[in-house]
């Protein structure tokens, strides 16, 4: 079977948070974090013998990651995953493969989440439909800002084992402006890409701010979405992933990013509103009124302008309700 739903990105906006969240619920069953089967593995004609003897990255990383299940499986005794890991990784990728994942047993919902999907264009769109035409898209957002901010930073860490922060700043920007990063944080094009298949009450968006300030409520309103019990409570809801440390962004990072996606978050605001509106009031207050100081703190949410907008928008910071939720109830056209 096919699953019930699929979780699309952005990447760097919780979706390793709700992974972690809605795994452990009784009635989902989500066997593996980012398969990459529409925008991988459907072009991948490769077996288990030519990725096992292969030199593209992608055999490495396939023999790193087969190494490290096998290794779990041994640790925990569990000898019953070792059949789960031959389906796997030992088997040609076709839609047969991607369907044998989502046995869900006893559960009653399965699911993914990917998120590079959402940079499939609509083609690749078109195909998840072709399998999937009544499967419930789940996407989450953040500040674009905060996003490029830390996909560079994990960037930096990961492959250049360099701080962002020490970078030259011609390569710093370069690395913000590249195509690929823009391409995963055009909400709007996602929107659009998936909106032309999937209708509006299919398509659920989560916002980061709901991960950090309600992430109980989020998690109910996203269970009633997937038709699961929306009164489970998963063991941590509020504890945070992949943080990675950083409370601050250079302020030159945070006024170069809010001139780069200005024209976007002002779309944004104007088609979500919701925290859409307060990525806009950050990117107009860094053009407009700059920090005199070297850094802003980061996620821009424990910036001043946050008590700001708040106080603008006759909020406060601990009434201000949910805003996650089907783009039906977001009212975008």
């Amino acid at each position: 079977m096919y699953p019930d739903f699929v979780g699309i990105g952005a990447q760097k906006a919780g979706t390793t948070w709700l992974y972690r969240n809605l795994r452990p619920h009784p009635q989902i069953h989500m066997p593996h974090k980012e398969v990459h089967y529409f925008d991988r593995k459907i072009h991948d004609r490769s077996n288990a013998l030519t990725r096992l003897l292969g030199k593209r990255e992608a055999d490495a990383q396939w023999r790193q990651h087969v190494k490290r299940a096998l290794t779990r499986t041994i640790k925990k005794r569990a000898p019953k995953d070792v059949a789960w890991i031959y389906r796997y990784y030992m088997t040609s990728y076709d839609d047969g493969w991607y369907a044998s994942l989502f046995e869900p047993g006893k559960r009653e919902v399965a699911g993914e989440i990917t998120p590079a999907y959402s940079a499939l264009d609509r083609d690749g769109v078109a195909r998840v439909h072709e399998l999937m035409p009544e499967a419930r898209i789940v996407f989450f957002m953040r500040n674009p800002i905060e996003r490029v901010w830390s996909h560079a930073v994990m960037s930096f860490d990961k492959a250049q084992k360099a701080s962002a922060g020490s970078v030259p700043d011609d390569e710093l920007f370069r690395k913000l402006d590249r195509k690929s990063t823009r391409k995963l944080t055009d909400y709007l094009a996602t929107l659009q890409n998936w909106g032309a298949f999937y209708p509006d009450e299919r398509i659920f968006v989560g916002f980061l701010e709901d991960v950090s300030f309600r992430p109980q409520e989020l998690l109910e309103r996203l269970y009633d979405f997937l038709g699961v019990d929306p009164s489970f409570e998963p063991p941590r809801p509020g504890k945070r992933v992949h943080t990675r440390g950083a409370d601050e962004m250079p302020t030159k990072v945070a006024v170069h990013l809010a001139h780069a996606y200005l024209g976007e978050i002002k779309e944004l605001h104007e088609r979500l509103g919701s925290y859409a509106s307060f990525w806009l009031y950050c990117a107009e207050r860094l053009i407009e009124d700059p920090p005199t100081s070297d850094v802003v703190p980061y996620p821009l949410w424990e910036w001043a302008a946050w008590r700001e907008w708040l106080e603008a928008s006759e909020r406060t910071s601990d009434r201000h309700p949910v805003q996650s939720g089907p783009l039906s109830s977001l009212g975008v056209s």
